[in-house]
């Protein structure tokens, strides 16, 4: 947490702050650990059940994010809200924008490796980008 984060903030709203840093922070690395690893410490035949379900793990830590975001939303103010909704809304939008360039390249002939991983990195990476941002010009 920075100056701008906390400058003019009450002892509660820095409280939020943290628990939200720490719901995050614990879902990311859920998501990592579970993503990266738990298919090699269980090795599954592509397609049956087993590999379905342990592809699917990885969204149990996810939910928790959500959860945390929604939380935290309801725990901060209107200006707060307003620019976290309006980051959310931009990143949404960069996913979309992403999406559509992918599908209009593949009419085109080429060929873009994991294409949705390109939409959750460029949505999440805009909206990350933007939260900060929008909450800097806030403070300033």
């Amino acid at each position: 947490m920075n100056e701008h984060t906390t400058r003019g903030s009450t002892p509660q709203e820095r409280r939020a702050s943290r628990r939200y840093m720490w719901e995050i922070a614990a879902g990311a690395v859920g998501f990592l650990v579970t993503f990266l690893f738990l298919p090699e410490l269980l090795p599954t035949e592509p397609g049956s059940p087993a590999a379905v379900a342990v592809a699917l793990v990885p969204l149990v830590p996810v939910v928790w994010i959500v959860i945390a975001l929604v939380r935290h939303v309801r725990r901060v103010d209107e200006l707060q809200r307003g620019l976290i909704v309006l980051s959310l809304a931009i990143g949404f939008g960069a996913a979309m924008l992403i999406s559509l360039a992918v599908v209009f390249l593949s009419t085109a002939g080429v060929v873009v490796p994991q294409p949705e991983w390109w939409v959750f990195i460029g949505g999440m990476a805009v909206w990350g980008v933007t939260i900060g941002v929008v909450s800097f010009r806030a403070t300033r």
